[in-house]
Parts: structure tokens; C-alpha cells; sequence
């Protein structure tokens, strides 16, 4: 990593950053380590970039699609039992 993408990095990482425990089988945190080290960078920075990576994928999949439409279909009924009850209670 050059110094100007360094600077620049560190300029791009000013938006608030929350820490995650996240767990890891460690051949595979070995994995992430070493290629950090190849390409030298963060490990950290190499995990964030893979899940953007795959959830900019993810969510041009059809299944994706699928189960977005479904998930809304869920939430509408939930909204509309919440505002079904309480049209009730000002009823009563």
C-alpha cells in the first residue's frame, strides 16, 4: 500500500466505525493474514472489503430478489395487524 493510498484510507475510514467480534476457523484467519500481508494491508481491511464484496453480489441474485419481496410481504401484514389493533383500542 503506497503512501498516498494510506492517507487516503485513513481520510475514507472518518465515517463512525463500530467494533464486531466476528469468529474464524484459524486456516482460514491464517488465509486472511497472509494475504494481507502479499498485498500489505489490514486484515481488517481485507475482511471489510470481502463482505461489501459479497453482498454487492448477493443481492442481485434472483433468490435474493425472492426472498426481499417475501420479506416486505411479512412486514405489510405485520404493520397492518399493529394498525388493525389499534383502530380496535380507539374503538373501545
Amino acid at each position: 500500500m503506497t503512501e498516498h493510498t494510506r492517507k487516503t484510507a485513513r481520510q475514507g475510514d472518518k465515517e463512525r466505525q463500530i467494533v464486531v467480534s466476528v469468529r474464524f476457523p484459524e486456516p482460514l484467519l491464517q488465509k486472511v493474514n497472509a494475504y494481507a500481508d502479499v498485498v500489505d494491508t489490514s486484515a481488517n481491511a481485507v475482511i471489510r472489503e470481502a463482505v461489501e464484496e459479497h453482498i454487492r453480489s448477493q443481492v442481485r441474485t434472483p433468490e435474493f430478489q425472492r426472498k426481499s419481496k417475501e420479506f416486505l410481504r411479512r412486514a405489510q401484514e405485520q404493520v397492518a395487524v399493529l394498525e388493525s389493533e389499534e383502530s380496535t383500542a380507539l374503538v373501545s
